[in-house]
């Protein structure tokens, strides 16, 4: 896990070097509160080091918050109204002979083309959890049997057999930018772009 991390530290950079970097989360309370064993230490890692943000403002990353579960950038359960207007609330995995229910996707990011990315929390291992993605103009979920940062790593090396996303920004770029979301909130407090330095029009 430590050695898949790296890797991805290889990959991804900080976009504001000496800002923010990683968030503390209270894991016991998180994982009461979403009714979870725990959570899979390479994600674990990876809120350590880089936290809540997003990798090139294309795919955003949350984390757990304990009693403000109606936070930005918040892990959580698919909301109800998405369990009932789904058609394919239960799927068999292709390959796998596994089966999938809604109710156990646990929601940890989202892209800028309306993906959402989870784990199929079903299991009381979190470190068998695979990744589940939704990819919008694909039509359904697809599993992944890999963790979340393997799955980063994925991405950004183009290492699957096709992008696994439905806006292909990261696929395959090799490297990438990430910007935790307390950068982004101080500087756009300041009326600054975080991405390109610019001052923002505060009548656009």
């Amino acid at each position: 896990m430590q050695d898949t991390l790296r890797q991805l530290r290889d990959v991804v950079s900080l976009l504001q070097v000496g800002g923010a970097a990683g968030d503390t989360v209270d894991w016991q309370a998180a994982a009461a509160e979403l009714r979870v064993m725990s959570f899979p230490s390479d994600y674990r890692e990876f809120v350590s080091t880089f936290g809540a943000g997003s990798i090139e403002e294309s795919l955003y990353v949350w984390i757990p918050r304990p009693e403000t579960a109606s936070a930005a950038l918040t892990v959580g359960r698919l909301p109800d109204n998405a369990l009932r207007s789904e058609s394919m609330n239960v799927w068999q995995e292709s390959g796998t002979g596994s089966t999938c229910h809604l109710e156990d996707i646990l929601v940890w990011g989202q892209t800028n083309g309306a993906d959402t990315l989870g784990w199929v929390a079903s299991g009381p291992d979190p470190e068998r959890w695979p990744v589940a993605v939704w990819e919008r103009q694909g039509g359904g979920w697809k599993i992944h049997d890999c963790g979340m940062v393997q799955f980063l790593l994925g991405l950004l090396r183009g290492e699957f057999s096709e992008c696994p996303l439905s806006d292909e920004a990261l696929w395959g770029v090799q490297s990438a930018r990430f910007l935790n979301f307390r950068d982004e909130e101080r500087f756009l407090d300041r009326g600054v772009d975080p991405w390109t330095g610019r001052l923002l029009n505060r009548f656009d």
